[in-house]
């Protein structure tokens, strides 16, 4: 049986995961700060507007339209233009949680999913989901906390991206309560590495898939760059498809 796929538009990355996210799936993108968690998830967004003709959310816990815009025009997209367009949403929550209110809850309610389905949304992206948690009721635990968030959004047709937040990078990955119930892990990493000839060390970026349920996806450890159109990963699977 062949799985549908919605394709991230991500150079390099697609052909990583056979084509895409199988539609209707939950994906986390995980890592330390300065790891690139918010442009992979924006990126998934704006390229389903650009590229696939498929309306997004985007939402936010801490940032706003114009900090977004402000970022992404430095690699070539205009999140303004594209949300003054109805391409995409860009929904910047603030939960006020000494009020009573609650971020799960707000964003898993029967008039919050209306409106997201009523957009017309086939992708949604939430960052971070550190704080949705954080800012949230206990309803039985954060497994079950996650497992209702999947459900709404799988309920209404949509291809959920979340990013995760983590205070360390090991070598022996410890894993998060939520990584157990997503159907995908996506792990971003900052590498220290060092110049051939004594030169100044620096910093380079390196993407894992943990995880794809229904997928056969690539296993190994890969490069990747922020360029002047976004994220770009490198492996030989995708270097030999632009040959």
């Amino acid at each position: 049986m062949k799985i549908k796929r919605v394709p991230t538009g991500i150079p390099g990355f697609d052909e990583l995961i056979e084509g895409g996210f199988p539609d209707g799936s939950s994906t986390v993108v995980t890592g330390i700060p300065g790891c690139a968690k918010t442009t992979f998830a924006l990126q998934y967004i704006a390229n389903g507007a650009l590229k696939f003709n498929d309306r997004g959310i985007f939402i936010t816990v801490e940032k706003d339209l114009n900090s977004l815009d402000r970022t992404f025009r430095a690699l070539g997209y205009s999140i303004k233009n594209l949300h003054k367009q109805g391409k995409l949403g860009v929904i910047d929550l603030e939960i006020k949680p000494e009020m009573g209110q609650d971020f799960l809850e707000r964003i898993i309610s029967d008039k919050f999913l209306a409106k997201v389905k009523e957009f017309g949304a086939k992708r949604v992206a939430i960052d971070p989901l550190n704080l949705v948690l954080q800012f949230s009721g206990d309803f039985g635990g954060e497994r079950r906390g996650v497992q209702r968030l999947i459900n709404a959004y799988k309920r209404i047709g949509c291809t959920l991206l979340l990013t995760y937040e983590r205070l360390h990078q090991r070598e022996d990955l410890e894993y998060e309560i939520a990584d157990f119930v997503v159907d995908g892990i996506i792990y971003l990493q900052l590498i220290k590495s060092f110049g051939s000839f004594g030169e100044k060390s620096f910093f380079e970026r390196r993407l894992s898939i943990l995880k794809m349920r229904e997928t056969n996806h690539a296993q190994g450890v890969y490069r990747f760059k922020i360029e002047k159109d976004g994220i770009n990963i490198y492996s030989d699977v995708f270097l030999r498809a632009r040959k």
